[in-house]
């Protein structure tokens, strides 16, 4: 049974106005499907779709509303960053123009359709909720340019997979997949699972007969680590110590794979210096081998395909980081690609390319930078597209549901980044396990 303090009562009987009691109403609703006992004050940061009035189906915020709050001086509770972009078809904020692909439930209407664009861009909520504090990164990666970080055990309410492990391993802060306009004006969330220390512990031991240290690796064991443990935490042997793009990497495969949201990398991940740390000195439920064999199944699992030919390639789930950008840059200037390139970054990072030269490189060699977005979230790729070259785990099951009997899905060449340059610049797939 649900436990709410005087003033929380306050607020779900509506004494503080209308917008905090619904967003009450959703976050208790949540706790009780939760079986969480209580809230817990978030003291850290939090992430939000946007505009996202409509909490569900039955719990939904007018635009009246939301102007009327803020025009009271009514504020995020905690600081809060904007997930993907505020369209509701998902649209790209940046690299529209090149996007030739029909909006998805409308096949009459492109992506690069100023006037579809224009409509879709939402100003007015997002005029409301930057005066309430929204910081807008539209990204799923946000943590990439938020510039301020949750530390160690701060209470957060985020969103999206690779994020849930950022917060949660790499920083040691603390968040389910709760990430809501709700949470973030209440400043609370459901107390359970990852918000609780004895829910942290590792549980299971994963390793593995090969070192993981290359990009296409960690994509590759996160992924089959997340099919073995579900939705255990598993404490991870058998690595290098992984780059910014490597955890992005692992993070969203292990989130996708399986629906990890905690995992130890011992002597790595904040809360976990030893194996004893990480498992509360209690012993393991269980072991897991990732094998060479394993690895590999994942990895040809990840490949739907049955032709070489390329019509597409797409770099950025997650979102490509500056390093990333950069990298890419430098293995394009001066060539010209056979076949549309999408590569995805957030929004802030955008100027940061113009600026470092990296978008001028990518407009001569035919790549279209997109932001704030990604084709799985979008719903829909250019005409003739049916076999996509891509980098990511994640997209990779996103973009196909993993369906491979069926002969309508997207197919996808996945590989390393490498591999999918190479792809662009030959119209070839050449990519192989290694």
């Amino acid at each position: 049974m649900l436990n709410l303090t005087d003033e929380e009562k306050r607020i779900l009987q509506g004494e503080e106005g209308r917008l905090k009691q619904v967003c009450m109403q959703y976050v208790a609703e949540m706790a009780e499907i939760a079986g969480a006992e209580r809230l817990v004050d978030l003291d850290g940061t939090g992430d939000t779709h946007t505009p996202a009035l409509a909490l569900s189906q039955h719990y939904q915020i007018t635009i009246d509303e939301l102007r009327e709050y803020a025009d009271n001086g009514g504020r995020f509770k905690i600081p809060t960053f904007a997930n993907k972009s505020p369209f509701p078809e998902c649209a790209p904020m940046h690299g529209w123009e090149e996007c030739h692909a029909c909006v998805r439930g409308d096949p009459d209407t492109m992506f690069s359709d100023p006037a579809h664009h224009k409509k879709a861009q939402h100003e007015e909520e997002l005029a409301i909720m930057k005066r309430m504090g929204l910081i807008t990164t539209h990204s799923c990666a946000n943590y990439l340019v938020m510039s301020y970080l949750p530390s160690i055990g701060q209470h957060c309410s985020w969103f999206e997979s690779s994020q849930m492990p950022y917060c949660n391993a790499t920083l040691g802060a603390r968040t389910n997949f709760d990430g809501t306009f709700a949470t973030c004006i209440l400043g609370k969330a459901p107390y359970y699972d990852m918000h609780i220390t004895e829910n942290r512990f590792g549980t299971i031991l994963v390793e593995t007969d090969r070192l993981i240290r290359t990009d296409m690796e960690w994509d590759v064991y996160g992924f089959a680590i997340g099919e073995a443990v579900a939705v255990h935490v598993p404490v991870v042997t058998g690595t290098s110590r992984p780059t910014t793009t490597q955890y992005e990497k692992f993070n969203s495969a292990i989130a996708t794979g399986g629906a990890v949201r905690m995992y130890h990398l011992p002597g790595m991940t904040p809360e976990a210096p030893t194996i004893e740390h990480a498992t509360g000195g209690k012993p393991f439920q269980k072991q897991v081998m990732i094998d060479n064999k394993v690895l590999r199944d994942t990895y040809d699992l990840l490949n739907f395909r049955t032709t070489d030919v390329i019509d597409m390639v797409y770099l950025g789930c997650p979102h490509l980081n500056i390093v990333d950008l950069m990298q890419i840059a430098f293995k394009v200037e001066g060539k010209k690609c056979k076949v549309p390139v999408w590569l995805a970054t957030a929004p802030w990072l955008h100027a940061a390319a113009k600026e470092q030269g990296y978008l001028a490189i990518f407009e001569k060699a035919g790549i279209t930078l997109t932001t704030g977005t990604c084709p799985a979230a979008m719903g829909s790729l250019p005409a003739g597209v049916s076999c996509i070259a891509m980098d990511s785990a994640k997209q990779a099951m996103y973009i196909t549901g993993c369906y491979p009997n069926d002969d309508n899905r997207i197919q996808v060449a996945y590989g390393t980044q490498d591999d999918c340059i190479d792809a662009a610049l030959t119209g070839r797939w050449r990519g192989e396990w290694r």
